[in-house]
């Protein structure tokens, strides 16, 4: 992304809410232990990223679960993320601070339930870093509305993790197989995109 201007950039962030990680929430506990490790591992990524995103002027979104007993995810999920429990907060080692997008959303993607397409478009943004949970579910729906969409995406694959290394991996691969162009560019880790967001804040 080094010859976009970081203000036409944004990073999402998908689900970092309590539910999803802290034991106690439905989806850690059904996740278990390891699943929590490796949710709670990408946190210290995502702070890097999030500190250059932000000195950079990249926009910070995050699109997390925010439940209501009538969902329709709820026909196939349990209760899980409820507005208005602490389970649907977000992570308090991320955010939000101010200037954040916290666009809370009801379904797998945020473009169905929430207006996330709006704010995209009104800040004129071209391309999107894509990091949270889970790697092949909610990330992969919101990957392919931006795909469909038009929207440059890098993967920061060290800022995304499903409920196992074995799910994160096959969700990676259905990113090269069905959005991405160029996979040297689109997928990255958390040091290469905080090495390009320095560059990009310099050169700004």
């Amino acid at each position: 992304m080094s010859n976009v201007d970081p203000k036409k950039r944004a990073i999402i962030l998908i689900d970092m809410a309590r539910d999803f990680v802290e034991e106690g929430g439905f989806i850690a506990n059904a996740g278990g232990a390891e699943y929590r490790e490796a949710a709670r591992g990408i946190i210290a990524p995502l702070q890097k990223v999030l500190a250059a995103a932000r000195k950079a002027g990249v926009t910070v979104i995050f699109s997390t679960d925010e439940h209501t007993p009538e969902d329709l995810e709820l026909k196939k999920w349990p209760p899980h993320s409820m507005k208005g429990t602490k389970w649907a907060e977000i992570m308090p080692e991320l955010g939000p601070e101010e200037g954040d997008l916290v666009l809370p959303k009801t379904t797998y993607s945020g473009f169905l339930s929430s207006d996330i397409e709006k704010q995209l478009k009104d800040r004129g943004i071209e391309s999107v870093y894509m990091t949270g949970l889970h790697t092949d579910c909610c990330c992969r729906h919101t990957s392919g509305d931006l795909f469909q969409r038009g929207y440059d995406i890098v993967w920061i694959t060290d800022a995304l993790q499903a409920f196992t290394q074995e799910a994160h991996e096959a969700g990676l691969e259905y990113y090269k197989t069905y959005y991405a162009t160029d996979n040297d560019r689109q997928f990255q880790t958390s040091d290469e995109v905080v090495a390009d967001l320095s560059k990009a804040a310099i050169a700004a």
